[in-house]
């Protein structure tokens, strides 16, 4: 990085981002009420600091590390392996076509064994990702608790070395509980989406569609409106027991600054069918309206707006037990929706 290069840097330090609030005094009765009625992302400090993984990650991250392996089923799992000039960073190839990262299945132990090695002489950087943990840690699940939500959804265990997860959003409400390490949360606005240059949705390293600029060396020629996405940033450096809560579809991400970590996390929405999941309807809506003709894509706005976001009712001229799909969304209300849209495409 030349001085021009290291100065633009320097000009957008994510520590220097203002830290999301921290709330105490959360419980399931209050949680709604101070968390989730504010739509802006808390830190949970000591949210878990009665875990016995967190302790033992607070004596050192090799007795997190024994406490893991001990405690593991040892199902294959999906080691993603990042070659040293990567710096950790989930990112595409530099054609786009492509990752930055191979991988391969080994045994869950293997892989976190791995990842230990990583540290005496290893320059790669590795991760598992996304391993529910009631599949792969069960002895581990009964200690895992999370009294904010009732009943708590199945968590999810994330394990690696230096890994950098670039900004994506989620479409579920989420909570991350740091159980090993450090991570740092840098988190935007979902409005900041056009100053985050998103990249394909449909390729991606994460599973979500994610922002192509590198927070930690910002290109601002390459991406000149990412400076006001930082100026939007929120940022935090959380440590083993802490955690945060992110709303859907808030840009998150995360950086892991030890040479293990570990984070649980737990998802939760309303959505009781996968057509109702908001990211294949936008692909599916790209798929409908972006290539139709000028007049015709003008005409689909209006009914857009009319349909979902009129700050008006659309539907005051209809009783409530009259409103069809439009109506409040029940589990049978959306199982027979999702089987006509199924039948639909398959036609």
């Amino acid at each position: 990085m030349d001085n021009n290069e290291q100065n633009m840097h320097n000009r957008y330090p994510l520590e220097n981002l203002p830290s999301p609030a921290e709330v105490s005094g959360v419980n399931a009765a209050n949680f709604a009420e101070k968390v989730t009625d504010h739509y802006r992302p808390v830190v949970l400090r000591g949210f878990a600091a009665q875990w016995p993984l967190v302790q033992a990650a607070q004596q050192s991250l090799p007795e997190a590390a024994a406490y893991l392996l001990a405690r593991s089923n040892n199902k294959p799992q999906k080691l993603v392996s990042l070659p040293a000039k990567t710096g950790g960073r989930l990112f595409y190839n530099t054609d786009i076509n492509g990752m930055n990262f191979s991988a391969s299945q080994q045994p869950l132990n293997t892989a976190i064994d791995t990842m230990l090695n990583s540290n005496h002489g290893d320059s790669n950087h590795y991760c598992v990702q996304c391993v529910p943990v009631a599949d792969n840690f069960s002895a581990l699940l009964p200690e895992l608790t999370n009294p904010l939500l009732n009943p708590a959804p199945k968590p999810f265990i994330w394990l690696g070395s230096r890994v950098t997860v670039p900004a994506h959003f989620d479409e579920a409400s989420n909570i991350a509980v740091v159980a090993a390490g450090k991570r740092r949360f840098t988190l935007f606005p979902p409005e900041q989406v056009a100053n985050l240059y998103i990249g394909p949705l449909d390729l991606t390293p994460a599973g979500q569609p994610i922002s192509m600029v590198n927070l930690q060396q910002p290109d601002l020629q390459a991406h000149p409106l990412y400076a006001n996405a930082y100026q939007a940033g929120l940022s935090v450096e959380l440590s083993a027991g802490d955690a945060i809560y992110i709303p859907s579809p808030w840009w998150h991400s995360v950086t892991s600054l030890s040479d293990f970590n570990v984070l649980v996390n737990y998802w939760w929405s309303n959505a009781y069918v996968a057509s109702a999941l908001p990211l294949p309807m936008l692909l599916h809506a790209i798929q409908a309206f972006n290539h139709m003709a000028p007049g015709e894509r003008h005409a689909w706005q209006h009914m857009l707006q009319h349909y979902l976001f009129n700050p008006t009712d659309p539907l005051a001229h209809i009783s409530e037990d009259a409103r069809g799909v439009q109506g409040k969304l029940t589990r049978p209300l959306a199982q027979g929706l999702h089987q006509w849209l199924a039948a639909q495409l398959n036609r």
